[in-house]
């Protein structure tokens, strides 16, 4: 092959590249995006030190969560942030969420109840709210803004899908987010979010939902032996990569 021909082969192959990480940072048509992800963890959350000893700074204090019972703590990214949450005793459940609890604590035990530890929150890019072309329920409790709901995708009765939904707009301004961001240095020196892929066990059956999420581009999917989330930050550039598991069943490449 000439060195012209070489070239051009080189950078259509850098730019379809390109094209496919950006996608996953992008809004599909349904002007709906990643947001952030959560796993369901022990109470006061042992597995943190997963992430510390990874290189990633844990932000400061607790939060509770109340009315859904659980309390939880985060790393920010710019454009996203990693939860790790867990069931409360000490964090009321208002009348109603009763239920809710409950699934908290079963994704907890998730290496023994089957569930899933996974939830992966979304955020609306377009003015208007676009129906979905499956049925979708709404929630809402005492810590979020007045007003606000969150829209779950999972149907309501799903024992082993990842939990997913669509935040309260309130929650998902992207400037504080970079802001809060700003605080915090990792010394894996990540900074956005890139893609998601997500590995389900080969038993379990795709729902509606996911396979909608990744026709849309939002994220990937793939099948392993177990739930797991691998999250690639700035284009993976550095070729590196941190694996969290066993105690987070969580792959970093960057």
């Amino acid at each position: 092959m000439s060195e012209q021909l070489l070239g051009k082969a080189l950078i259509i192959v850098a730019t379809s590249v390109l094209l496919a990480f950006t996608a996953a940072e992008s809004p599909g048509q349904s002007g709906i995006e990643f947001d952030h992800f959560s796993i369901v963890v022990s109470p006061n959350a042992p597995e943190r030190a997963a992430l510390q000893q990874a290189g990633f700074e844990i932000a400061p204090g607790i939060n509770r969560n109340d009315g859904q019972g659980t309390a939880s703590i985060s790393v920010e990214f710019e454009n996203s942030y990693l939860e790790l949450v867990w069931p409360d005793s000490t964090v009321t459940v208002s009348p109603g969420m009763e239920r809710a609890a409950e699934k908290f604590r079963q994704r907890m035990l998730w290496r023994s109840s089957g569930w899933c530890p996974i939830s992966i929150a979304l955020r609306r890019t377009a003015p208007s709210n676009e129906a979905l072309p499956f049925p979708t329920w709404s929630w809402t409790a005492d810590w979020m803004p007045k007003g606000s709901k969150v829209e779950m995708l999972t149907p309501r009765e799903d024992t082993r899908s990842p939990a997913l939904y669509i935040e309260p707009r309130a929650l998902t301004d992207a400037a504080e987010q970079e802001k809060r961001a700003s605080r915090f240095h990792h010394s894996t020196e990540v900074h956005r979010v890139t893609s998601i892929c997500l590995i389900s066990p080969k038993t379990y059956q795709l729902i509606e939902p996911l396979a909608y999420l990744e026709k849309q581009g939002v994220l990937t999917i793939k099948q392993g032996d177990k739930w797991q989330v691998e999250l690639t930050f700035d284009y993976g550039k550095a070729k590196k990569s941190k694996d969290l598991r066993p105690d987070i069943p969580v792959v970093i490449q960057y």
